[in-house]
């Protein structure tokens, strides 16, 4: 990133709008995501939002914290909204509402994508931005999760270790998936996404098979049965013959 002019950062104004850091999370979404994390300057995400430049080093500090700040509150709206399904679908329903939505955020928000990925990268090279990125990925499979766990249960429960594993797959899928889209424009995911789709809800959806009813006790007093003693019942005892004089 290039320094500002006399190698000081521009100080902020005295009283900074009470929106400034919403409004560059907001500029920054649209700027990173359209001209990407190296090419795009933090000068640029401040004229896009029309504040001074210094309000992002006053609010963030650089723009590794702002790419961070950008993909939290789009993974903040991604998360609410699945919360919002699952208040509203009926259960029979969620499953393939959840799949769909997700779809088509995967291939026709291209630029939330890229700031993901992007992130991603940066995790790997900046160690002191790893453990937020590895909180903001727990949290997209806790999400799914509570989501997997209401299509298995019909109802909000705490998910399960199985319900978590359920997440990460289908999270991890629906990631490359969009990654290799954004690297290669030929490739067509939906036809994929339909095969992962039928995969995963006939896994999760598929019940438990039933136990088989436990065998009732034969009736008792039937001829030639025990008592509980081990002798014979006394229904089923034949009378002694007469003596013969």
């Amino acid at each position: 990133m290039p320094s500002p002019r006399r190698g000081k950062t521009p100080p902020p104004p005295a009283a900074p709008e009470p929106d400034a850091r919403a409004r560059l999370i907001a500029a920054g979404q649209r700027v990173l995501g359209e001209r990407g994390y190296d090419a795009a300057t933090v000068k640029e995400v401040a004229r896009e939002a029309g504040v001074n430049q210094g309000l992002v080093h006053y609010y963030f500090g650089s723009k590794d914290a702002l790419l961070l700040a950008v993909t939290q509150e789009a993974s903040r709206q991604y998360l609410s909204e699945l919360e919002r399904l699952r208040a509203q679908t009926p259960a029979e329903e969620l499953a393939q509402t959840a799949f769909t939505w997700g779809e088509k955020l995967a291939t026709d928000a291209p630029g939330t994508c890229r700031l993901r990925y992007e992130l991603f990268a940066l995790g790997l090279r900046n160690r002191e931005l790893t453990p937020a990125v590895a909180q903001l990925l727990g949290q997209g499979d806790e999400e799914i999760a509570r989501t997997v766990a209401h299509v298995r249960t019909g109802h909000d429960s705490a998910p399960t270790a199985e319900d978590l594993h359920y997440a990460v797959i289908i999270k991890a899928c629906v990631d490359g998936l969009a990654l290799h889209h954004q690297l290669d424009k030929s490739f067509d995911p939906l036809p994929v996404y339909a095969l992962l789709r039928r995969i995963m809800l006939a896994s999760i959806e598929q019940p438990a098979p039933p136990r088989a009813p436990a065998r009732k006790p034969k009736a008792q007093g039937r001829r030639g049965t025990r008592s509980p003693r081990g002798t014979r019942s006394s229904r089923t005892r034949k009378a002694p013959a007469p003596r013969r004089r």
